[in-house]
């Protein structure tokens, strides 16, 4: 296969939504059929739970996250005031002790109106992607992102 042909390949995001994988994605998830791609990039199972997930508006443009977390066999409540969700979770997360820093974060809105997330994370020099897909792009971003830490910490 050469680069023109690899470049016009449609990818199994691709050939599923019609819209192509962010360009490193699409790298790890070449040859890859849908089943394996959203098995590989979609962690619905590990210790991280999320219960709860809300926000109310707050001060100065930000808003007050607050959040449910099922870790282990505890439940854990947290809470934070951010400009964003992506930044109110790592910090939620972080304080809880699983550190993930977000490399890179892509969003596309379906065609059946849900929002797919992508984000690259990294933990002690261990590079991944996760995936997620929701009718809110606010939790798809939060799944997206707790997918990470799942991955990172199994």
């Amino acid at each position: 296969m050469n680069a023109l042909t690899a470049l016009s390949s449609p990818d199994c995001f691709a050939a599923r939504y019609g819209s192509p994988l962010p360009r490193d994605l699409r790298t790890q998830a070449q040859d890859m059929n849908w089943t394996t791609f959203s098995q590989t990039f979609t962690s619905t199972a590990g210790p991280i739970r999320l219960g709860s997930w809300e926000a109310s508006a707050a001060r100065g443009g930000r808003t007050t996250f607050d959040a449910t977390f099922g870790i282990g066999d505890a439940i854990h409540t947290a809470s934070a005031t951010t400009y964003g969700p992506i930044d109110a979770l790592t910090s939620m997360l972080y304080d809880l002790g699983c550190h993930v820093e977000i490399l890179e974060f892509h969003q596309q809105t379906l065609t059946e109106g849900s929002t797919a997330t992508f984000v690259a994370f990294e933990c002690d020099g261990h590079r991944e992607w996760s995936m997620a897909i929701e009718a809110d792009a606010s939790l798809s971003s939060v799944r997206a992102v707790v997918g990470a830490a799942n991955m990172l910490h199994l």
